[in-house]
């Protein structure tokens, strides 16, 4: 006796079960409780008042001070993003024209700093960008400056900071996106007349945009959230937002407020994605290759 056959719409959703158990435990109920702290108040003694208040939110939309930083830390990350892009897109679209074993020891080195602590990364500017640095021995040495440049503990050295360590992330995405065109459809642009840069223009590039959407969206979303780069290579005026999430949590021990601050970073999330699946279409990251 053969058991009846299970119903065509039941074998997806069993797949994704066991993801989806892992979402709802790990990112829905965390946030969920995160969005229920927001509502509680902090006392005086440091516990938690669980009795239902829109202070904190009050407290956000009307102190100028959360805006303010909240806006600065968008402009870091929107200007690191680009900056990764416009770096990154030449190293990408070369790593495409290497052969194959070439190529492949390009991407081991594009990644070989991963392997270092991130906060051993971070520090190394300290080395670079300091007083007594590389970079300011080098300009005194030649003679270029009579006393050393500030580039350290400042928004400056935040931005290098981050922009290291999002190139390589950067880089790796637009690769990608470059590795799914076909290269018959480039030369047939050339063969009909197009020269390199009108093929790239017309062509390559907007082939190749999902990869550098999805760059944008990871750089994006790292770099709102950052806390470790600034805390490191960030002076006493250059608080970003996750450093004031940090400092409210840990510090203060405010977690009614520090659940708020945090929930304006899931936000930004939701609606980078968002904008994302506007601009490209999450149906791109899942492109199959035809036959």
């Amino acid at each position: 006796m053969t058991r009846p056959a299970a119903p065509a719409w039941a074998i997806p959703w069993c797949l994704l079960a066991p993801a989806l158990c892992c979402v709802a435990a790990f990112v829905i109920a965390p946030v969920a409780c995160v969005g229920l702290y927001s509502f509680w108040s902090h006392l005086a003694t440091g516990a938690v008042n669980m009795s239902f208040t829109l202070e904190n939110w009050r407290d956000l939309f009307t102190d100028p001070f959360y805006g303010e930083i909240l806006l600065k830390t968008i402009r870091l990350a929107a200007v690191s993003t680009v900056v990764c892009a416009v770096l990154g897109y030449g190293p990408a679209y070369y790593l495409t024209l290497q052969p194959a074993r070439r190529r492949n020891a390009f991407v081991l080195l594009l990644f070989l700093p991963s392997w270092i602590s991130y906060i051993v990364r971070s520090m190394s500017w300290l080395h670079i960008l300091g007083p007594n640095g590389l970079v300011n021995t080098a300009l005194l040495g030649s003679g270029l400056v009579s006393s050393p440049l500030p580039l350290l503990y400042n928004d400056f050295s935040v931005y290098v900071g981050l922009i290291q360590y999002l190139l390589p992330l950067m880089i790796i995405n637009i690769y990608i996106g470059l590795q799914l065109i076909d290269r018959n459809v480039v030369d047939a642009a050339r063969t009909l007349g197009a020269s390199d840069a009108q093929a790239f223009l017309a062509v390559t590039f907007p082939l190749a945009l999902p990869g550098l959407s999805a760059g944008c969206l990871l750089s994006f979303i790292l770099a709102i959230g950052t806390y470790i780069t600034p805390m490191v290579l960030g002076g006493p005026g250059t608080t970003y937002y996750g450093n004031l999430v940090y400092d409210t949590v840990v510090s203060q021990q405010d977690w009614p407020l520090g659940a708020t601050l945090s929930l304006v970073v899931v936000f930004f999330l939701a609606l980078s994605l968002y904008g994302y699946g506007r601009l490209a279409g999450f149906s791109t990251m899942f492109r199959e290759t035809q036959p």
